[in-house]
């Protein structure tokens, strides 16, 4: 609009005529200009049961299938039998245990207030080619329970790449793909892949991460293939057999298994229904 005007302003009004041609012309330049950027606000987000794509098998309450590991049962004595300490797998287990804020239900609690990277959770077993299922809901709070309106984790595959867990910063927290967040938002292969589909709710909720993934083929120390990844969050499919490379925050790239990691960074999230199916 600012371009009409300049050059208008070039021209010298003769009449009253000319005038009100000048006038009209910016109003309709100022109403094209508001229909453009009406048209450029981005809508929210359908919840994802209301979404097409959306399969309620892969969301909350989801059950394990038979043979499915399941370290956790609501209770420490699972925590302590299936989970360790990461990176210092004998520091004793700093987690707690602590009811659903939702329902009757026990849940495995970020030990927060702690430096990311210095008291994650991770299966005492190693894993190759799998089928999983990990719910989690942010409380937008720290551990020490002082509100900060954010929350963030990640659920680690072979303890390489991370399936972002994270809610906006600030009270925006109705719609985060709202909010450019790049790819280290929620159900994002962290620094690799952004989500295909917006499956958010708001902090308070609970989420569902259901994943498959097939480990990389490596000849020796050389990468022959990289791992593949199957991504659907709260039942809508994110990431369609990706190819993941990228290892953010845990073990280096290599030839071994290795385990489940749920993340601490200092905020208050969540976890239930954990479950892993080896695929053989």
């Amino acid at each position: 609009m600012l371009g009409f005007i300049q050059v208008l302003d070039r021209c010298s009004v003769q009449s009253e005529y000319d005038f009100n041609m000048k006038f009209k012309i910016i109003q309709r330049a100022a109403l094209g200009c508001a229909a453009l950027f009406i048209m450029a606000i981005p809508a929210s987000a359908k919840k994802p049961e209301e979404q097409a794509a959306y399969d309620k098998s892969k969301d909350i309450g989801t059950k394990a299938p038979e043979g499915a590991d399941v370290p956790f049962d609501g209770t420490m004595e699972s925590v302590k039998k299936h989970w360790a300490m990461w990176p210092k797998q004998d520091m004793e287990i700093t987690w707690k245990v602590v009811q659903s804020p939702t329902d009757n239900g026990m849940t495995l609690m970020t030990d927060g207030g702690k430096r990311w990277g210095t008291h994650d959770l991770v299966t005492k077993k190693n894993y190759h080619d799998f089928e999983g299922h990990v719910e989690f809901v942010m409380m937008g709070s720290r551990g020490d329970g002082k509100a900060e309106g954010y929350s963030n984790s990640g659920v680690y595959l072979q303890n390489r790449h991370e399936l972002q867990i994270e809610s906006p910063k600030g009270k925006n927290t109705a719609d985060p793909y709202n909010w450019k967040i790049g790819p280290h938002g929620i159900a994002a292969v962290c620094m690799e892949h952004l989500p295909k589909g917006n499956a958010w709710r708001p902090n308070g909720q609970w989420h569902a991460f259901h994943f498959i993934f097939i480990a990389a083929e490596w000849d020796g120390e050389k990468l022959k293939q990289p791992a593949r990844l199957s991504l659907w969050w709260n039942g809508i499919k994110v990431h369609d057999n990706v190819s993941v490379k990228h290892a953010n925050g845990g073990v280096k790239n290599g030839p071994t298994d290795q385990p489940l990691k749920l993340q601490e960074h200092g905020q208050d999230v969540r976890f239930r229904n954990i479950w892993i199916k080896e695929i053989k």
